[in-house]
């Protein structure tokens, strides 16, 4: 089953990463991949560690990622090394989205009442059309449109499904305007019969206008890829209920939940009038490939979406998007307008269900938000024990250098063999890099890419185990090769 609309808004990016700003020292320092913690890696250190798996592709993007994790696991281990509860860590700032979450699923829990409470007659009736083994028994008389056609064109064609639709609502008989008008090859000679099927066999929309009928119903003029239909029901199917009626009850509940919530929060944006602004795709594609984003000013000011009484900001976009790992904030180049667009107008939607859990004094408690502060630090905890960044391994003040150099390269080249399990830092990323300097240089990548493949190249290939046989078509160790074989 698909999340809820309301658990999709509340639900917050969980993962770390981003790159940081580029400081001028560093436009000088071709060597140095990143800095963090006052600690520098270098791009022969880079190259060396991804070079050591040989399954890793050599490509800018990875070297992306290696030089975020090493960032992040610096900065973790600094931190820890000062003070393994992390105390220069904003610990609002990693509870944000928990509480955020916690105060939409109040607000929620107080304003939607959703009716659950359904008739025999009722299950019954849903469990004929929506249950999982519901199949109908279909006709359709299918008008084809060219993919060229031009506007007029396809009005025309229209107009005729239109007509012939009317006449077989009128009573003529549907399978005899099948076979006469049809221009569906695989149903047309048995008069539009499709037979018995069910979800998920057809294209949705004409699933969905099928599945609406009742037997011996003509639906509206359909629209699909393959042009327009006109649909008759002749029959409808469905296995007994039996022992599935509790599930399905259960299922019932759950969607008649996800549409009250849909329904109250569209009453809330058409209310606030959400717009999304012109280009607002575009802009937020410019800040997703931005490696600064750092915003102030007019830049951070300008508008992605408004509403009654607020507005979606490029700063706070950019915000959002440090709480991404690159290859999520990548992927926004291959997103179309729609998607990006759809991803602004439900962070507008988010800011608008905080507005007014704010303007109901919806909150959580002295009580839940200790309760929280309580579990994310037990959490930080956890996570700094995994990485192996305990006081033994880490000792404080000028000796900790070397200590944190030697853990995190160990640490990372235990992931890059596979032979380690790395601790996600979830939201402790950002909030790290907000606590700490640093830095990425992305002109280093193609030199890191070059000395990984020059490194490759001078590796010998790994020996083949005592007694292997060669692959098929291979020759023996010391045989001539045979005629006709590949050289």
């Amino acid at each position: 089953m698909k999340l809820s609309r309301w658990a999709l808004l509340a639900a917050a990016p969980l993962l770390a990463g981003g790159c940081g700003s580029f400081g001028k020292a560093m436009t000088s320092h071709t060597d140095v991949v990143a800095k963090a913690g006052g600690k520098e890696l270098k791009v022969e250190d880079a190259a060396r560690l991804l070079a050591a798996n040989p399954q890793i592709p050599a490509s800018p993007e990875v070297v992306m990622e290696l030089a975020n994790m090493w960032v992040d696991y610096t900065l973790l281990a600094t931190a820890a090394a000062e003070d393994t509860a992390l105390a220069v860590v904003d610990m609002e700032q990693l509870i944000a989205p928990q509480r955020e979450q916690m105060v939409m699923w109040r607000l929620r829990d107080q304003m939607i009442r959703a009716d659950t409470n359904f008739t025999e007659a009722e299950i019954q009736r849903r469990w004929a059309s929506e249950g999982p083994g519901a199949e109908v028994r279909a006709r359709h008389i299918l008008f084809q449109v060219p993919a060229e056609a031009a506007p007029a064109q396809r009005d025309s064609v229209r107009r005729q499904a239109e007509a012939i639709r009317a006449r077989a609502a009128g009573g003529e008989d549907f399978a005899g305007l099948a076979r006469e008008f049809s221009q569906d090859p695989g149903s047309r000679e048995q008069g539009g019969d499709l037979g018995y099927f069910g979800r998920g066999r057809m294209v949705a929309p004409f699933e969905e206008a099928a599945f609406q009928l009742q037997s011996g119903q003509v639906s509206p003029v359909v629209e699909t890829p393959f042009g327009y239909h006109v649909i008759r029901v002749e029959d409808r199917r469905q296995t007994p209920l039996g022992d599935q009626r509790e599930g399905f009850v259960r299922f019932l509940a759950q969607k008649a939940q996800q549409d009250a919530e849909k329904a109250y929060v569209d009453s809330l944006t058409q209310a606030a009038n959400v717009e999304v602004a012109p280009g607002a795709a575009k802009m937020a594609r410019e800040l997703a490939e931005q490696s600064n984003l750092q915003l102030r000013g007019r830049a951070a000011d300008r508008v992605l979406a408004s509403y009654k009484g607020g507005q979606l900001t490029a700063g706070e976009f950019a915000q959002f998007l440090r709480t991404l790992p690159p290859q999520a904030r990548s992927s926004f180049a291959q997103a179309t307008d729609e998607q990006v667009n759809d991803l602004v107008e439900q962070m507008t939607h988010k800011e608008l269900l905080l507005h007014e859990a704010e303007r109901r004094k919806i909150a959580p408690t002295p009580a839940q938000l200790d309760t929280l502060r309580r579990g994310t630090r037990e959490a930080v905890s956890e996570v700094v024990r995994n990485a192996g960044f305990t006081p033994d391994r880490l000792p404080r003040g000028s000796g900790s250098g070397a200590a944190i150099e030697t853990i995190v390269k160990e640490l990372i080249e235990g992931a890059i063999s596979g032979t380690r399990q790395v601790p996600q830092l979830g939201p402790l990323g950002p909030a790290l890099r907000n606590a700490f300097d640093y830095e990425v240089n992305e002109g280093t990548f193609p030199e890191v890419v070059k000395q990984m493949l020059t490194l490759r190249s001078s590796q010998p290939a790994p020996a083949a185990p005592a007694g292997a046989v060669p692959a098929p078509g291979q020759p023996q160790p010391g045989a001539a090769p045979q005629p006709g074989a590949q050289q």
